[in-house]
C-alpha cells in the first residue's frame, strides 16, 4: 500500500511517523508515572470512630443547599434523615459519590469524612462508594450527610442513600454492571492476546506493529470501561483516585494505537495526516498532564478538551478512510481493514454523546461492543494474513534449505574440480623433473640412471592410484610416496641431500599430496640452492587432540614477506592449505629465516579422521 499517494517524500513520512510514536511514548510514560504515583499515594483521608459490626435496611431523606466558604465551589448539599427505631441489626449506610467529598454526622457529631489528603496533587477523589457502618444503638438518631461537590458541573448531582448489607449492595451493583464488566474483561484479554502474539513475532524477527497497536488499543479500551463503572470501586475501595485517572488516561491516549493499528492500510497522504493528528493529540495530552502537576487543573476539568480531540480525531479518521476507499477501490485486500474502524469510531462517539446527555458514562456499552466487534474483525483479518505469512515463511524456509543444500553440493563439486586441476598441474611437473634427471644421468652415470628408472617405475606403479584419490588417504601411503620421491632426488643430488625421518605417529589420514609438495619445495628451493646442500627432516607426532607433521630443512631459507614472489611456489602452498582446510579441518604454518632454513608444520585435528 505504501506505493500509492503522492504527498511528501518517503523520508519525511518516516520521520513524521517516528515523531508521532515518540510523542505517544512520552505521553504514555507520563500517564503511567501519574497512575503509579496515584496508586502508591493516599489521596484522601477517612476519619471514623466506628468499626464494621454488621449489615441491614433502607430509609428516607431530606435535602437542602447551604453556602460554605471552605467548599471547592462554595456550597454544600446537606442531606438529613432519621434512622428507623426498628433497626434490629447492625447495617451500613451506603451512597455513591462522583467528584464529591462527603461528611457524615450522627446527632451533630462528625463520625466520617472523605476528602483528598493534604499532600495530594489532585482535587477530586473520583467516584467511590461510601460504606458507613450503623449500629443497633443508632436506631432513632438523626443522620446528616454533607455532600461537597468538587466542580460546578456536579452541583446539582443528586445522591441516593441506601441502608442495607454490604453484600446485597455489591450484588445489586454487579447485577446492573455485569455486561460492561464482561465486555471490558473480554477486550482486555483479547488485547493482551494480540499483543503477546506481536511480541512473539518480534522475538522471531517478524515485526508486526499493526497487531501490537491493535492489542494495546483493545486492552486500553477495556481498562477505560472497566474503571468507569460503579461496581469496580467495590474491588478497590481504597483506590478511587487511581481508578478514575486510569479511566481518563486510557481515553486520552487510546486513540493513538487505534490509528497506528490500521495506518499501514491507508495511502501515504492519509498516513501523514493521521501522524500529524497523533502528534497533536499526544502534545495536548502532555500539556494536560503538565497542567495537572504544575497548574492545579485536573484532568477532569480539561475533559472537554479530551472529548474535543476525540471528536476531531474521529472526523479526520473517517474522512481519510472514506477518501482512501473512494480513491483506491482497486486495493481490495485491505478493504476490511480500512472500513472496520468506522464501526469503532461510531461506538466511541456514541458513548461520549450519551455521556453529555445523561451526565454519566457508567453502564454505556456502545464503545465496548464496537471495540469487541472491531477487534474480532481486524484480528481475524490479521490472523488470516499472519497464517498466510507463516505458510509463505515455511515454504521459503524449505526453499532456502534446498538452495543451501545445492550450494553445499556445488561447493563440494567445485572443490573436487579445483583439487583435480591442482593434481593435473602437479603430476606433469613431477614427471618432467624425474624424466629430465634420467635424461642427464643416462650420459653421465648410466648406473644411477638405471636405479632412478627402477625407482621411478616403482613410484608410478605404487602411487598412480593416489594421484586420482579425491578423499583422504592413510599417512603411510603419503609417506611411501615421499620416500620414493626423496630416493629419486637423492640419486640426483647425492651428497648434497641428507634425509632424516622421525616418524612417531602414522595411524591417521590426510589429503593426498599434502606432504610431498612441502618436501619438494624444501629440496628444490632450499637445500639444492645452498652450497654444500643441507638436511631435510620429516617428523610426525601425536598429541591429545591432533597430529602434527613437520618438514624442516637447513637450506637457504627465504623472507616470508616475499615468498609470494614465486608464483608457482605460492600456488602449491595455497593448494595444500586449501585441501587441508576443506578436507581435514587442518592448517599449515610456514616459518623461514634467510640463510638458516625453513620449517613447515601441518596440524590435523583428530576429530576429522572420520571424514576419511
Amino acid at each position: 500500500m505504501a506505493g500509492h499517494g503522492t504527498v511528501g517524500r518517503p523520508e519525511q513520512a518516516a520521520r513524521l511517523s517516528k515523531l508521532s510514536v515518540i510523542l505517544t511514548v512520552i505521553a504514555g510514560a507520563m500517564l503511567l508515572a501519574l497512575l503509579v504515583f496515584l496508586y502508591v499515594t493516599v489521596n484522601f483521608e477517612v476519619q471514623q470512630s466506628r468499626t464494621d459490626r454488621g449489615f441491614a435496611t433502607v430509609s428516607d431523606y431530606a435535602c437542602r443547599e447551604l453556602e460554605r466558604a471552605d467548599a471547592p465551589v462554595g456550597i454544600v448539599k446537606e442531606y438529613t434523615f432519621t434512622l428507623s427505631k426498628e433497626l434490629e441489626k447492625d447495617t451500613f449506610l451506603a451512597f455513591y459519590t462522583v467528584h464529591q467529598y462527603a461528611e457524615i454526622y450522627i446527632d451533630g457529631q462528625l463520625v466520617y469524612s472523605m476528602k483528598p489528603s493534604g499532600n495530594s496533587l489532585v482535587k477530586t477523589i473520583g467516584s467511590n462508594w461510601t460504606m458507613f457502618p450503623l449500629y443497633r444503638e443508632d436506631a432513632g438518631k438523626e443522620i446528616r450527610v454533607d455532600i461537597i461537590p468538587v466542580y460546578e458541573s456536579f452541583r446539582e448531582r443528586a445522591v441516593e442513600f441506601l441502608i442495607g448489607s454490604r453484600l446485597s449492595i455489591c450484588a445489586d451493583r454487579l447485577h446492573h454492571d455485569w455486561p460492561q464488566l464482561l465486555l471490558s474483561v473480554m477486550a482486555i484479554f483479547v488485547g493482551l492476546l494480540f499483543a503477546s502474539i506481536a511480541v512473539y513475532k518480534l522475538f522471531n524477527k517478524r515485526k508486526d506493529s499493526g497487531l501490537l497497536a491493535l492489542g494495546l488499543f483493545s486492552a486500553m479500551m477495556g481498562l477505560w470501561r472497566l474503571t468507569d463503572m460503579r461496581f469496580t470501586p467495590f474491588l478497590a475501595q481504597d483506590k478511587p483516585v487511581f481508578l478514575f485517572y486510569t479511566s481518563v488516561a486510557m481515553m486520552m491516549i487510546g486513540v493513538v494505537p487505534m490509528v497506528k493499528s490500521v495506518e499501514d492500510q491507508l495511502n501515504r497522504r492519509s498516513r501523514r495526516i493521521l501522524d500529524w493528528y497523533c502528534i497533536a493529540a499526544t502534545s495536548v495530552c502532555i500539556v494536560q498532564l503538565l497542567l495537572q502537576v504544575f497548574g492545579g487543573i485536573d484532568l477532569r476539568q480539561s475533559l472537554q478538551l479530551t472529548h474535543l480531540m476525540l471528536a476531531a480525531g474521529a472526523l479526520i479518521f473517517v474522512g481519510n478512510v472514506v477518501y482512501d476507499v473512494v480513491q483506491f477501490p482497486q486495493i481490495r485486500n485491505a478493504s476490511i481493514a480500512r472500513k472496520a474502524p468506522l464501526i469503532l469510531v461510531a461506538g466511541v462517539l456514541a458513548d461520549n454523546v450519551v455521556f453529555y446527555v445523561r451526565g454519566t458514562s457508567s453502564g454505556l456499552l456502545f464503545s465496548l461492543m464496537a471495540v469487541i466487534l472491531y477487534v474480532v474483525i481486524i484480528g481475524a483479518d490479521m490472523m488470516f494474513r499472519y497464517i498466510q505469512q507463516e505458510k509463505q515463511f515455511v515454504e521459503q524456509s524449505h526453499l532456502l534449505a534446498e538452495q543451501e543444500r545445492q550450494l553445499v553440493e556445488s561447493e563440494r563439486q567445485l572443490m573436487e574440480s579445483r583439487i583435480s586441476i591442482m593434481l593435473s598441474q602437479l603430476q606433469p611437473h613431477f614427471l618432467f623433473n624425474v624424466l629430465n634427471s634420467i635424461y642427464y644421468l643416462c650420459k653421465e652415470n648410466p648406473e644411477s640412471a638405471r636405479k632412478m628408472v627402477d625407482k621411478f617405475s616403482t613410484y608410478l606403479r605404487n602411487n598412480l592410484d593416489s594421484l586420482d584419490q579425491k578423499t583422504m588417504i592413510p599417512f603411510r601411503k603419503e609417506f611411501e610416496h615421499v620416500q620414493t620421491y626423496l630416493e629419486l632426488e637423492k640419486i640426483r643430488f647425492d651428497e648434497e641431500l641428507t634425509v632424516v625421518y622421525d616418524i612417531q605417529a602414522e595411524n591417521f589420514f590426510l589429503p593426498v599430496l599434502t606432504v610431498q609438495p612441502l618436501v619438494e619445495n624444501a629440496v628444490k628451493h632450499g637445500i639444492t640452492k645452498k652450497r654444500g646442500g643441507g638436511v631435510l627432516t620429516l617428523a610426525t607426532r601425536e598429541e591429545p587432540e591432533r597430529y602434527v607433521i613437520t618438514v624442516t630443512d637447513t637450506g637457504i631459507g627465504f623472507d616470508p614477506a616475499h615468498y609470494m614472489d614465486d608464483g608457482e611456489t605460492h600456488i602449491g602452498i595455497e593448494n595444500v592449505r586449501l585441501r587441508l582446510d576443506h578436507m581435514a579441518g587442518g592448517r599449515l604454518t610456514i616459518t623461514s629465516t634467510p640463510g638458516v632454513g625453513t620449517s613447515a608444520v601441518i596440524v590435523i585435528p583428530k576429530k576429522e579422521e572420520a571424514k576419511a
